[in-house]
């Protein structure tokens, strides 16, 4: 028991490993080794073995998941989903970092359906739960997160601020969060001088460089491959906004590298910024108007973009404002500004729409807090109902106790009882088996004598026809001696003599050709005899040339044949074995079985069931009688022993049917109704 409780508490852990992990992936934006690790997680606990924590992890993984892989996956179910995920995983008793992944998971949503202040709120308790578990890459990736939802709020001072705060610590912070940090920090200063309409050397417009110069160094040293190209798509559009065209160019160059595709799969309109860099760019280095032109006509074809690139239309808006008055196209640059106001003005409604949900998170918080201290009391009443109930059971467990000893005393005497009992029935099933042998020992010698009978009827009738025939021979020979001794040969005595030699000599030959047959069938029945090699053939074919030589006798026995089967069917195995089946067979059905019928006919069926031949044989003969119908397989049984046949043609088939032919065969019959024979063998 405690060997299980061992390897319970083991599995439990290398669980909870194992979805950290996996959280980890989902942080550092690795989606397809976080997907296969789930679905094997997900594989892995198929049967029910996760415990409830670890369940409930892995449902907030899937949710984070699914918020990652789609970065427009928001409504109001899954928003339900996600409150009910974290009241969950606030219930769970020392489970800190599950509340935290589930608090982190629904702050990513609130912040997508622009519930910014919940979102803040939920990261801080998350951050607070993270800080003293000894996971600082989470902890960090919280605090990006709330770096993400300020610039979502459009908090950009805060968002300073919150840097100002973090960053001097940043050694002890890992890369890919710094990196974070630092692009938020700089999107900061983008849109306060942008909306400013700072000049270009103003000093946002530097510290948006620096910062966006500093996250590239970081990623550039660290090997963080799509954090690099991400960097410099944003210095190649920041310096073609208000730099140098050289180093946008430097930047953009940059951006051939073939792990763009993968920053493009990661980051959504990741490639309409490159394009709108690379017109921006060749319009200041040209300042021609067809550059101009390209420019604009970028902005229209992002009108009809939706969805997580929109910001990059909202860059184009904001480099046409720019730069409008510049490129001698002041009303584009007017029209640029009141696309802008029209994109404030929509963000606004957006957040004053959701601003009411969030006033209900904040009830709703609440809420939970005042169930949360009267779940406290409740446990607490608990606890002393608990304690009475301990003391009570205590009671039980002795009553018990005792009652187990008396039960052991009785099991004890149950368990002799039992082995005595066991002992008995071993010994009467040790008489039994013998008498089971003795019974088949004489089943077997009363076998052995039918057949030994049916051997010795079956040889008698050629054998002693040979014995007479020789012993004629014999007395001729000695008779014909004797006249040409005495010199009283007479020509026709001679010609008498010749010709009752030549009958017996006839006779002699056939009975010993029958008894050799007789020989060479009862061979066919030893198991030891060759075995023919398979091969493909037609059954069809095999079944129509075997009807075809059987013709003959056929006509001359006046049956009537009707066929069944298709014009082809493949076939492997032992082709000459099945055409002796066959042959058997018709033989018996002629010989026996139509005989004596006044309409006889026979029916022959070729089926496929499966991946099996199903053959079947009727005729409207004689029929067998029920007691003769289960012998019918053994070796010299016949109902006319004696008259016609050796009784051993079925003998033979099933020996055929069964170890050649790996098959079956069973017989269906009613004296004066006929008989049917059915043959299930493989195909292959």
């Amino acid at each position: 028991m405690e060997h299980s409780s061992q390897d319970t508490l083991e599995t439990d852990k290398q669980q909870r490993a194992e979805l950290l992990a996996i959280q980890l992936q989902l942080t550092r934006m690795e989606l397809k080794a976080a997907s296969a690790a789930l679905a094997h997680f997900e594989q892995d606990t198929a049967e029910g073995e996760a415990t409830p924590a670890n369940a409930l992890f892995a449902q907030v993984l899937i949710l984070l998941m699914r918020l990652r892989a789609d970065i427009g996956a928001a409504d109001s179910a899954l928003l339900e989903q996600a409150l009910e995920l974290a009241r969950a995983a606030a219930a769970l008793p020392n489970e800190p970092l599950i509340e935290a992944a589930a608090l982190h998971t629904l702050a990513l949503l609130q912040a997508r359906m622009r519930m910014h202040h919940g979102a803040l709120t939920q990261l801080s308790r998350a951050y607070e739960l993270t800080q003293g578990e000894g996971e600082a890459e989470l902890a960090d990736a919280i605090q990006n997160s709330r770096a993400t939802v300020l610039t979502l709020g459009e908090m950009f001072e805060d968002l300073l601020s919150l840097a100002e705060q973090i960053l001097p610590r940043r050694s002890h912070m890992t890369p890919l969060s710094v990196h974070r940090l630092l692009v938020s920090a700089a999107t900061a200063c983008f849109v306060l001088a942008d909306e400013q309409m700072a000049p270009a050397g103003a000093p946002l417009w530097l510290s948006c460089k620096a910062m966006h110069e500093d996250a590239l160094s970081v990623a550039v040293e660290h090997g963080l491959a799509t954090s690099a190209l991400a960097s410099h798509l944003n210095l190649s559009f920041v310096e073609s906004l208000v730099g140098d065209t050289a180093q946008a160019r430097l930047h953009l160059d940059a951006l051939n590298d073939p792990a763009v595709q993968e920053m493009r799969e990661q980051f959504a309109g990741a490639g309409l910024g490159i394009e709108l860099s690379r017109r921006l760019i060749e319009w200041r280095e040209r300042g021609s108007a067809v550059a101009w032109q390209q420019v604009l006509a970028f902005e229209m074809e992002l009108r009809n973009q939706g969805g997580a690139t929109k910001f990059v239309r909202e860059y184009a808006l904001r480099s046409i404002a720019r730069h409008g008055q510049a490129a001698g196209d002041a009303g584009a640059a007017v029209q640029a500004s009141h696309s802008l106001l029209d994109v404030y003005r929509q963000r606004m409604r957006a957040i004053s729409a959701t601003l009411s949900t969030a006033v209900q998170d904040v009830v709703a918080l609440q809420h939970s807090r005042i169930e949360n201290e009267q779940l406290t009391r409740q446990g607490n009443r608990l606890e002393q109902s608990l304690a009475a109930r301990n003391a009570e059971l205590s009671q039980t467990l002795a009553r018990l106790q005792t009652e187990a000893s008396i039960r052991r005393a009785a099991e004890a005497a149950l368990q002799q009882a039992n082995e005595e009992l066991e002992a008995r029935v071993a010994a009467r099933t040790h008489e039994l088996e013998q008498a089971s042998r003795a019974l088949a020992q004489q089943e077997k010698q009363l076998a052995l004598g039918r057949m030994v009978v049916g051997m010795a009827h079956e040889l008698n009738t050629p054998l002693g026809n040979a014995r007479m025939g020789a012993s004629v021979i014999h007395d001729r020979a000695i008779e014909l001696e004797l006249w040409l001794n005495e010199g009283q040969v007479r020509r026709q005595a001679l010609t008498e003599t010749a010709s009752s030699l030549q009958q017996c000599s006839s006779l002699v030959d056939r009975s010993l050709e029958s008894a050799t047959a007789l020989v060479q069938r009862l061979k066919a029945l030893s198991s030891d005899s060759a075995q023919e090699s398979a091969q493909d053939f037609d059954v069809c074919s095999l079944m129509r040339n075997t009807l075809a030589q059987q013709q003959a006798r056929l006509d001359a026995a006046g049956v009537c044949c009707k066929f069944d089967m298709p014009t082809q069917l493949p076939m492997h195995g032992p082709m000459h074995a099945l055409g002796d089946v066959l042959k058997e067979l018709l033989d018996n059905a002629i010989e026996h079985g139509l005989k004596q019928a006044d309409d006889p006919q026979l029916k022959v069926s070729l089926q496929v069931q499966q991946d099996s031949l199903v053959l079947r044989l009727r005729d409207n003969g004689c029929g067998i009688s029920a007691e003769a119908l289960p012998r019918i397989f053994d070796p010299f049984y016949s109902g006319q022993l004696g008259r016609s046949g050796a009784g051993l043609g079925l003998s033979v088939v099933r020996m055929l049917v069964e170890e050649m032919l790996h098959g079956q065969i069973a017989v269906q019959s009613q004296l004066g109704l006929g008989t049917q024979v059915e043959l299930t063998l493989p195909l292959r």
